[in-house]
């Protein structure tokens, strides 16, 4: 069977490829990267890249010509923090990513396409749960199935269960800037650290 993972680079997608490789000893599973032009996505790429070759698993960079022409029409947008300088960002989510690569892997000939949405993820789109119900029938329709492991879980389970899997955490990237060092103040980034810090401090009271 053939299987495609969605993976960004990120912590969640990162944890769900091991879960899958590791925990789970999936077959026929690749990774794919899409590429929309944004600021991070080299930083991202890398990132997937290095995540991917650990495990063995084939991981190929999908660019999306549309969403870079965006870009060039109009600005990415700029973050400005207090006592910074402004950042060039720019970020995916589910309800971008999953049609594309759903209709990705029916030409491909995949029959199951995994995300790595979480439990946080819902809780900040309440329409997201809705919207992934109607991609999921398009998909079937497609005859792909979409799986999502992780939706059961918040960003602080998520970060104990790669450390659990020996996920490179450290090699993941979840800032929506670019650069070599994450900026610290953009939502994920702070999201990140809460639940880096939420999870070190459980593992300590055991």
């Amino acid at each position: 069977m053939k299987r495609l993972v969605m993976l960004s680079g990120g912590l969640d997608s990162s944890v769900l490829l091991y879960k899958l490789k590791k925990q789970d000893g999936l077959e026929g599973l690749a990774a794919v990267y899409l590429d929309l032009g944004t600021p991070p996505a080299e930083r991202e790429w890398r990132a997937a890249e290095k995540v991917a070759s650990r495990l063995g698993v084939a991981v190929y960079r999908n660019r999306v010509p549309h969403f870079e022409l965006g870009d060039r029409l109009f600005s990415p947008p700029e973050l400005a923090f207090p006592g910074r300088e402004s950042i060039q960002a720019g970020w995916t989510d589910p309800c971008t990513m999953t049609p594309i690569t759903g209709s990705l892997a029916a030409k491909m000939g995949v029959e199951e396409v995994y995300l790595g949405v979480i439990k946080d993820d819902f809780a900040s789109h309440p329409r997201l749960e809705a919207y992934l119900a109607l991609v999921k029938k398009f998909l079937e329709f497609n005859q792909v199935r979409l799986k999502m492991p992780l939706s059961g879980l918040t960003k602080q389970e998520v970060v104990a269960l790669g450390h659990e899997l020996g996920v490179p955490l450290e090699e993941t990237w979840s800032c929506v800037a670019s650069g070599e060092a994450p900026c610290g103040a953009c939502n994920p980034c702070i999201a990140r650290e809460e639940a880096f810090a939420l999870a070190d401090a459980k593992a300590l009271a055991r």
